[in-house]
């Protein structure tokens, strides 16, 4: 058994060790039948694609399946199998799992659905099998999936029908069977990205996504890795994962679903996963080194990007784009603009080298349309390739062309470019070289594919997931190029806040300022003449605001007065401000009255702290106010945070040119605002387990070299 699997203290700090089921020596199909079920297809996979260990079909109504003997039971084989496949009823696999593991069986695959997405019946069922993999140490993919296929060894515990196989440094890891199959399947047949592992995890019973992925960054047939993720089962281990993986400069790319409510539904129903919540995960992914991706047709051009970039040495990202489309270089522009993909001037010399020999209507600018003469003159593009490879303002060098499967007697000049791209790259360029199709439509041609990623370049599909997947590209060796942190450190759980509820005025005062966090001058008051004396004391104009535990928006119950300006509109404030609030929140307890020097000017903002179930404590910063619910103008990081990770946050509102000085108004304190946020990210480090909440709205940031002051505050708490 797997000792970190069936230890509790171990099974969340040390990595599984996955060989028996990524690497099993013998394979038990339990339900293999004489008809083509998921289970005989286990059977099919194994014979096809050449695994060399014992393979056992169970099933006891048959002698044979597909050539092979079928056994009575586990315990009729000549020698315990190490992993089993199981594609029988759901309420039979528990009963068959523990008897498996009494076999000696050290790993399952569990096909069969009716699981955490059938229900309470299912949620049961899924239950036991949890409990086998933590109290037995039996490691399980599935339920509700299709599979593992370790493609080099021949291993495929896998049920889907794979018309190719294309053996290479590509990983897929897939919550969804579907996708797995039609990534792997389409990246192999149509992009010749060759495998090393196709996973299909499902519920993700025992085995979860990271144990995958902190499996294959240690596989020496790995390079790249992708992931389909509905819902991570061991989120707390993912940071020390993705750590590791930059360790072995291995990228990561991730398809996390389940932004939309709808979107959370579906994977409920589809696998039982809770998606949590989306900017947190967001957050850590980005923190982590993880790319994101929002599409499949992204992953799949990301990871034959990334597939095939490993040699890439230069640092720029400067891009130039060759067609023989006058629309697509209209096209490209427009996309480069919106994902942010730098398409620079041709240098003076190679503008002039072109107009040397192609055509007196030709444009020679980025990008360059080759004009119909490329296609009727043999003797341009490869002078043309020639020339802009030879351009030191150039680091990237996209070519568009059209490279579906032509007809019979059809036209394929990209056969021809293919000849000439692959000869230029093989005689060295330290330039990156791909190609694309401007959209996605049907089988490509492998003539000229297959030619290509022979000679290292990649064939992407679509001018938007083409500059999408470099943008990828280029974030990942960005975040390479950073100073490496070491392994998140795990939250420690802090001293506790005292009971649930939220805190009063003065205990998040103190609290706030104990971090460092500084706190506009602000006193308490029980009634109007202790308001009038705490107002005369700070000077007028003064805040007036309710004190209880019970509300957290005043504004939304009259629970604030703004610009007392002496004693009789404070007494008048205060009575008319209770009078209302009792009126509009009868339910609420009241402490009294806050009593608050009045601020003038600066840019309101918010700092909070939320708190996710299986990521800890998350930081936000957005522009605030009453205002910010209907503006989500908002940056996410999690803990720990140091200052230039702080400036990052701010760097990716919508609103930063507000902050830096915009139409007459002067820059605001950006670096006090950075310092606020690494203070409220020590607090929620500090107090982990305690603290459910914080709000700090509006966070006024005044002008550069006056400091940031907290006006307004909830801070809620609770073990």
């Amino acid at each position: 058994m797997c000792p970190a699997m069936a230890d509790p203290a171990l099974r969340d700090v040390m990595p599984l060790d996955l060989r028996p089921l990524m690497q099993p020596r013998s394979i038990a199909i339990i339900g293999a039948s004489q008809r083509m079920s998921r289970a005989t297809r286990v059977v099919r996979n194994l014979q096809s694609f050449g695994y060399r260990g014992r393979i056992f079909p169970i099933n006891p109504k048959y002698d044979e399946v597909l050539g092979l003997p079928c056994f009575r039971d586990l315990a009729s084989t000549p020698e315990p199998a190490e992993s089993v496949v199981v594609g029988i009823p759901a309420e039979q696999v528990p009963a068959v799992l523990g008897a498996a593991v009494d076999n000696g069986v050290r790993a399952a695959v569990v096909l069969s659905s009716g699981f955490a997405e059938a229900g309470a019946v299912g949620q049961a069922r899924q239950a036991e099998l949890e409990r086998l993999s933590a109290e037995r140490g039996l490691l399980i993919c599935g339920p509700n999936c299709y599979g593992v296929y370790n493609i080099r060894l021949g291993a495929a515990t896998f049920s889907a029908d794979l018309a190719e196989v294309r053996a290479g440094h590509v990983a897929i890891v897939s919550q969804s069977g579907g996708f797995s199959h039609a990534i792997a399947e389409h990246l192999m047949r149509q992009r010749a990205v060759g495998l090393s592992y196709i996973v299909s995890c499902g519920n993700q019973a025992g085995v979860g996504v990271e144990d995958y992925v902190d499996f294959l960054i240690d596989d020496e047939d790995t390079a790249v890795i992708g992931v389909f993720v509905e819902g991570f089962k061991r989120p707390e281990r993912l940071r020390a994962v993705a750590a590791r993986a930059r360790a072995r400069r291995k990228p990561i790319v991730a398809l996390k679903v389940g932004r939309s409510e709808n979107a959370r539904q579906a994977m409920l129903a589809h696998t039982g996963s809770l998606a949590g919540a989306p900017e947190i995960v967001e957050a850590v992914l980005k923190q982590s080194g993880i790319v994101q991706v929002s599409s499949i047709s992204e992953m799949i051009d990301t990871l034959a990007l990334m597939s095939m970039a490993g040699g890439y040495a230069r640092k720029g990202w400067r891009l130039a784009v060759l067609s023989g489309l006058g629309g697509e270089c209209g096209n490209l522009s427009d996309v480069a603009d919106r994902v942010g993909m730098e398409l620079p001037p041709l240098a003076a010399s190679t503008v002039e080298a072109l107009r040397g020999f192609m055509p007196d209507f030709a444009n020679p600018r980025n990008p360059l349309d080759g004009t119909g003469a490329m296609y009727e003159n043999p003797e341009i593009f490869p002078r043309v390739i020639d020339v802009l490879l030879r351009d030191e303002a150039i680091d990237v060098l996209a070519f568009n062309t059209r490279v579906n499967v032509p007809p019979a007697s059809g036209w394929a000049p990209a056969r021809n470019y293919t000849e000439t791209l692959c000869k230029a790259v093989r005689s060295g360029t330290d330039r990156l070289v791909l190609c694309f199709n401007s959209f996605a439509a049907g089988d490509l041609d492998q003539e000229v594919v297959r030619p290509l990623a022979e000679a290292g370049i990649p064939f992407l599909e679509g001018s938007e997931t083409t500059l999408l997947a470099l943008r990828n590209l280029r974030a990942y060796r960005t975040f390479m190029d950073r100073p490496d942190a070491g392994p998140a450190k795990t939250t420690a759980a802090g001293r506790s806040l005292g009971p649930s509820g939220v805190l009063s005025g003065g205990e998040a005062m103190r609290l706030l300022r104990e971090c460092g966090i500084p706190v506009a001058e602000t006193r308490p008051a029980e009634d109007a003449e202790q308001a009038v004396r705490a107002a005369e004391a700070l000077g007028y104009p003064v805040v007036l605001k309710i004190d209880s535990p019970d509300i957290a928006h005043k504004s939304d119950v009259g629970g604030v007065r703004l610009g007392c300006a002496d004693a009789t509109t404070v007494r008048d404030g205060v009575r008319a401000m209770l009078d209302e609030v009792r009126r509009r929140a009868p339910a609420a307890r009241f402490e009294g009255v806050l009593v608050q020097r009045m601020l003038a000017g600066g840019t309101e903002m918010i700092v909070g702290v939320k708190r996710d179930p299986g990521f800890g404590p998350a930081i936000l910063c957005g522009f605030g106010g009453i205002f910010v619910e209907l503006l989500r103008d908002v940056a996410v990081r999690v803990p720990p945070l140091d200052r230039a990770e702080a400036l990052a946050m701010i760097g990716e509102l919508r609103g930063v040119a507000l902050l830096r000085g915009a139409r007459g108004r002067p820059p605001a304190d950006v670096d006090a605002l950075a310092d606020i946020l690494v203070g409220v990210a020590r607090l929620a480090e500090t107090h982990a387990s305690s603290l459910r909440a914080l709000d700090i709205n509006p966070l006024v940031v005044l002008e550069q070299g006056r400091g940031a002051v907290a006006v307004d505050w909830l801070i809620e708490v609770g073990e």
